[in-house]
């Protein structure tokens, strides 16, 4: 019988659950055969906190002659076909998260197990004993980071595909929008929050010191598509990829019950619609720019505050910090101005 990479001859041992032996050997079910084997919500890791002794046993019975000689990965846990399974199979859990498929309690048994995972995994490569704490606190905080990312991957996504229904209401291109639910940004936050937590549970039942995880987010390197946080992700969004709106300052949170879309109208020069709704006060407005043909970049790029009217600014005064750092504009703009080349924050120019 083969489980994986560990092959089991006559005097294999009684057949027990499939994640049990992955488990115990090193191997891993992907994320998606996981959902397959049982229900997620009634699953629980097996032997999902493994003590340093318990790993030991395992390994030298899978493997009689089992010694350290590598040393951990200098490029991290993930830096390999292994790691870069298990960063997918992460991916597909936060997105099936913010789908409403699994619950919060999912996503924390499957944090716990990643980092079992990969524990057992790294010592079967020879790379740790299993008992080693600053490699056991490597692992830990190397898989928080990468669910941390792929949570704001998920919630960046979940907003897109919002925005991108919202837009097909409109016609015309598919790439000349910009879609803001603050929902997302809070949902974002929340279950990093959570994360965080399960994180800290792992390496409590370990027995080894806590990470840092606002050291972790504040120094990732996982920053072309922005950091780990929803704001980031979103200007990279819709400022270097869709070129169409920016966020001047990034940690400044949105009000809540917040919606924003604006589209460049492809089929009028130089117009534009925007709507925004703010506690369910919706206003819809037509943009109108200019384009100047002595440089200037007057008239290409409103901040979304100037472009609503004086009832709206009254009744949410409290909220102008937020909209005033909002951008729209052209994609001229986006080319003109640089705009698009350029990541975290930045106040635009305006002439």
């Amino acid at each position: 019988m083969n489980y994986g990479n560990i092959q089991f001859g006559e005097n294999k041992p009684e057949p027990i659950d499939i994640m049990t032996v992955a488990i115990r050997c090193g191997d891993r079910l992907r994320y998606q055969e996981r959902g397959k084997q049982t229900d997620l919500t009634a699953r629980k890791t097996v032997d999902s906190l493994e003590t340093a002794e318990k790993i030991n046993k395992i390994m030298c019975e899978c493997y009689p002659n089992y010694q350290v000689v590598k040393g951990m990965p200098p490029g991290g846990v993930f830096a390999d076909q292994y790691g870069y399974d298990m960063q997918n199979d992460i991916y597909y859990c936060m997105t099936d998260y913010y789908a409403g498929k699994i619950s919060e309690s999912d996503v924390k048994d499957y944090l716990e197990e990643c980092c079992v995972s990969m524990r057992i995994y790294r010592t079967q490569k020879c790379q740790t004993s299993g008992h080693n704490v600053e490699d056991n606190q490597l692992i830990v905080s190397q898989v928080y980071e990468i669910f941390a990312k792929m949570n704001a991957r998920a919630a960046g996504n979940a907003n897109y595909e919002e925005g991108l229904a919202e837009n097909k209401a409109y016609g015309g291109r598919s790439d000349d929008w910009v879609y803001y639910n603050s929902d997302y940004y809070y949902q974002c936050e929340e279950t990093k929050d959570f994360l965080r937590q399960a994180a800290l549970y792992v390496t409590d039942q370990w027995e080894i010191p806590a990470i840092d995880a606002e050291e972790i987010e504040k120094n990732t390197g996982y920053t072309l598509d922005g950091g780990l946080d929803f704001n980031s992700g979103w200007n990279w969004m819709y400022r270097n990829q869709t070129g169409r709106g920016s966020m001047e300052d990034e940690s400044v949170e949105p009000p809540k019950d917040f919606k924003l879309f604006y589209k460049e109208d492809s089929s009028a020069a130089e117009k534009g619609y925007l709507w925004v709704s703010l506690n369910g006060d919706r206003r819809d407005i037509d943009v109108s720019f200019s384009v100047s043909h002595s440089g200037s970049l007057k008239g290409q790029i409103y901040h979304v505050y100037d472009l609503m009217d004086d009832t709206f600014k009254a009744e949410h005064k409290e909220d102008s910090r937020f909209l005033s750092g909002l951008t729209v504009f052209m994609r001229w703009y986006a080319y003109a101005s640089g705009i698009n080349n350029i990541s975290g924050n930045y106040v635009p120019r305006f002439e």
